[in-house]
């Protein structure tokens, strides 16, 4: 049955609030958004820090230090920011014909069909990107995402990118739907 109506596409930029356009060629291939540059190597800062200390300890005499166990300690910590941050680099979502494929702990797959509309979210000190389905639930996508004004540009561009997906992508059938409560 088709649908009575058809919602216009509301996603917009929060400055001037001009809206979405879907630009030629952009769903052409399946495209990959990834955790920002910033964000992973901010991780690996910590490691930085975190093995310099270590070779302080290793360096330097014991006598006013506890000895190189606590130096093994500081490379255990070093280790564990750097897997930290090379998890943070695979974390995001990539954009198929079919779907939506969530990148985090597990993955999710998110069809396009189902997707009601693609929002962005203020959360603690920056912006995220949510699908919302049609039970109503956000998924909330870890990338991408802008903390403190870092990435701000990207955030919008990529935003405007998985906006311009969902429309070229969610079908000839799709409508408008309540959500479920």
């Amino acid at each position: 049955m088709p649908c009575a109506s058809t919602a216009p596409v509301t996603n917009t930029t929060s400055g001037n609030e001009t809206a979405m356009t879907i630009e030629p060629d952009v769903a052409a291939a399946d495209t990959k958004i990834r955790t920002p540059r910033h964000a992973w190597v901010g991780a690996l800062m910590p490691a930085a820090l975190q093995f310099a200390v270590a070779t302080f300890f290793w360096v330097t005499p014991a006598k006013f230090w506890p000895g190189s166990w606590f130096a093994w300690v500081w490379v255990m910590l070093g280790c564990f920011s750097v897997a930290k941050a090379l998890w943070l680099r695979t974390r995001g979502v990539d954009l198929t014909h079919e779907s939506a494929i969530l990148r985090g702990f597990r993955r999710r797959t998110v069809p396009w069909h189902e997707v009601q509309a693609v929002v962005r979210k203020h959360l603690f000190a920056g912006w995220v990107v949510q699908l919302i389905p049609e039970s109503g639930k956000p998924v909330t996508l870890r990338a991408p995402a802008s903390y403190w004004g870092l990435g701000a540009a990207k955030f919008e561009q990529d935003h405007q990118r998985i906006g311009q997906w969902w429309v070229a992508h969610r079908g000839a059938s799709w409508c408008p739907k309540s959500p479920q409560k």
